[in-house]
Parts: structure tokens; sequence; C-alpha cells
């Protein structure tokens, strides 16, 4: 457990999960990509509160149980989505009146502190465990820093072809193999090593920003007549700018705290102290969703209590940096959100007018999921060996393919982690019954 759960991290958590499920509640922030467009539907009349609940329920009910709070567990800092896909749900639940949006607040606040206090249970009491299996948690994500930095070839191939994906992919191991050679120099008697997988990972980026400039088709229409439909949603968001810039701040805050991650890599780099790396991986993936999310909230009206994700970069810098580096944590997740919600007419306009850039975002998001997918599946095996050898990668393939086949089937994200979990506790029920 990195976190520690004093007056700070416990109040920092209850404004976390409140704040969001009030913004949720009064249609003005979700964290999920898929509620905001439902939000136009509420805000319509074509769809009442009852089938909004039940649209944002079916969609975040399985990531919180089947990725969320099984990667919070073996990353021992919380996933963002955990706790803000049920701020989401809980704001929705309640009426949006007077009562309803105080309701909401304080059951999220209440909820957020119980998951908290939850998950610090749930790693303690498996750190007790007869055989012993947290440490291997650590192993899950070792590979994870060394292949993110394929994410970009991989993108490039999505959209320019496997020739021109190919090509990048084996500059990109030139890079590597380049910088961990000769990245090492020394400056006014101060040695400077630069770090092979950001500086491979640095070039993938650069080549897969030149592919969608060079196979961009530029639009010719005016940006403001594409979005003038639009407009109304921009200002309402814009209207809420106050309370999205504090909810950008608690954010990062909470990023420093180590109380959540931003996503599943950022997370296990996080936890083993590989902040540049997290940093890193934190800023490609927001590169990511700034199509996503600020498509979906200038057709929505609704932002995300998140941002764009780039609220968490400084905050992971500034990890270990005493009050100054909490501070400005909040002061740099606040102003990184004002700027974010004031240039939504300009992002908006740049998407429409370069095409090829929110296509590369698409697919940068496809592989980046596919490359964490496979780089958590091989970690969990090589942790679920180092638990049990020669039968705990079997352990783990089999719940993978069975996964494959199931009608209700996990997130290919989560299956690792939960096959680590789930194997510990199955190598302890073995212990206490004298089989192992």
């Amino acid at each position: 457990m990195l976190f520690e759960t004093n007056i700070l991290t416990v109040l920092t958590m209850a404004l976390l999960g409140g704040l969001g499920a009030y913004m949720s509640n009064q249609g003005i922030a979700v964290f999920h990509d898929g509620i905001r467009p439902l939000f136009s539907q509420y805000t319509a009349g074509d769809m009442d509160r009852k089938s909004l609940f039940s649209g944002s329920f079916a969609i975040s009910i399985g990531l919180i149980l089947g990725f969320g709070i099984p990667i919070s567990i073996v990353g021992g800092i919380m996933i963002s989505n955990t706790i803000m896909l049920t701020s989401d749900i809980i704001g929705i639940y309640f009426p949006d009146d007077k009562r309803g949006k105080w309701l909401a607040t304080i059951i999220g606040g209440l909820f957020a502190v119980f998951l908290l206090f939850g998950m610090k249970f749930i790693l303690n009491l498996l750190s007790r465990m007869p055989v012993a299996f947290v440490e291997e948690f650590k192993t899950i994500g070792s590979i994870i820093a060394s292949s993110f930095s394929v994410f970009p070839a991989i993108a490039i191939g999505y959209q320019a072809g496997v020739k021109t994906g190919g090509i990048v992919l084996i500059l990109t191991i030139l890079v590597k193999q380049i910088v961990a050679l000769f990245g090492g120099f020394s400056f006014n008697s101060i040695y400077i090593e630069l770090d092979p997988n950001a500086i491979s990972m640095l070039f993938g980026i650069m080549a897969m920003l030149f592919i969608a400039l060079k196979n961009n088709n530029v639009g010719e229409q005016n940006s403001k007549e594409a979005f003038a439909a639009f407009k109304n949603n921009i200002v309402k968001i814009k209207e809420n700018i106050v309370i999205l810039a504090i909810s950008g701040g608690i954010v990062a805050l909470a990023t420093n705290l180590l109380i959540i991650a931003e996503g599943p890599a950022s997370l296990i780099l996080t936890a083993n102290g590989q902040y540049s790396e997290a940093a890193m991986v934190a800023f490609v993936r927001t590169l990511g969703f700034i199509p996503l999310v600020m498509t979906t909230s200038i057709i929505s009206g609704v932002y995300s209590p998140a941002g764009t994700k780039a609220v968490h970069i400084p905050a992971i810098l500034l990890i270990n940096t005493g009050t100054i580096g909490l501070i400005a944590s909040f002061v740099l997740g606040a102003l990184i959100m004002v700027l974010e919600i004031l240039s939504l007419d300009k992002i908006a306009g740049l998407m429409d007018k370069l095409p090829g850039i929110k296509e590369m975002g698409d697919n940068s998001r496809s592989s980046m999921s596919k490359v964490i997918d496979l780089s958590l599946l091989i970690g969990s095996i090589l942790a679920a060996n180092a638990i049990v050898p020669a039968i705990g990668y079997i352990w783990i393939l089999g719940l993978y393919f069975l996964n494959e086949i199931s009608k209700k089937s996990l997130s290919n994200t989560a299956i690792g982690p939960i096959g680590v979990i789930t194997f510990g506790l199955f190598i302890n029920i073995l212990y206490l019954i004298g089989c192992y």
C-alpha cells in the first residue's frame, strides 16, 4: 500500500468522490466517455432519469468490478476509473434537484472514503496470507516500461499500413539501442543519462505526428460553422470552469498523494517508483484521449472531471516533493483544466481541419490498449510463476482463454492481474488443506 490514510488523504478522497458525484448529478462532468452522449438525449427529453442511470450503470459497472478494482489491488494505488466511474453512477442515480444534488455529493464522498479504507483492508489481508504473494504483484508490470515504446509503430501501422509501421518499429528499436549504448554524457562534472525507453517512445510519438500530418486531408470547412450547432454546449462547459478547475486540482492532488493513478500502465510504473516513465505514459495517453474527450464534451456539453487526463502529468513528476509538491500539483492541475476548457473552440476547429490527427488519436488509444493488455498478461504469467513455478503460468493462460470464450468476458487488461490474485488465493487454499 503506497498511500497513507491520514486526514489529508481521507479529505482528498472525500472531495474527489463528492465533487465527482455532484458534477455528474448536475450534468457538468462525467468520467466515462460513453456516458456523455447519453446526457444529450437526457437534456433533449429523449431519455428519462431512470434510463440515464440504467445506461450509465451498464456501461460502468463492468469496468469498476472487472478492471478498476483488480488493477488497484495489484498496484496498491487506486486507478482513477474505480472512484470516478462510481461517482458517475452515484450522481446520476439521484434526481438532479436541490435535494438530490446534495445527497449525491454526501454519498459520493462517503463511498470514496469507504473505497480508501476498503482497499487498505484488502491489501493488509492479502499480505497476511500463509503463502505470501503480494510482493509478486510488482512483477506484473515488469515489462510495461520497456514494451510501451512499441505502441506508436502499431498506431502508424493502423493508419499508414504495415510496411510503414514496420519501418518505424525498426527505427524505434535502433533509437532505443543507440541511447542505451551512448545516451550517457557529462556536463559541468554532472553525469546525465538519458532513458532509452523514454527517448524511443518520444521518437515514436514524433513519427506518429509526422505520419498523421503527412496523410492528412486538410478540411476547408470553417471551424466556426462546423461547430455552430454545439456552440451552446461549449458555452455551458465554460460557465462551469471554476468547479471544473477545482476538480482538476483535486485529481492532481490525489495523484500526487498516490491515492489514484491515471491508467493501468502509469499506475504500475508509479507503484514501482518509475515516475518519469509513468509521466511519459500519462502524456502519450493524453494525446490519444484529447480527440475523444473533446469531441464527446462538445456534442454533449458535459466535460470530464479529469479533463483530457493531462492533470496527472505534473502531479506524477512532483511525487515525494513535500508540501510544495502538493500545492503545486493542485495549482497546476487546476490551471491545466482551465487551459483545456478555454481552448475547446480551437481544438475542435483543429480536429475539423486536420482529421488525420483525430484518426491517429483513435489509433493510438487502440494500440496502447493492445500493448498494455499483452504486457500485463506476460507480466502476470511471470508473477504467477514466481508464486509457484511450473503451474502459475498454466493458471493465467487457462483463465485468459476461458475468458476469451466466455459470454460475459472481462477486460483483457484486467484478466492477468485477476489471475494472479485468484492464483494466490487458490494456493493459500491448497496450503490450508495440506496440498501445498
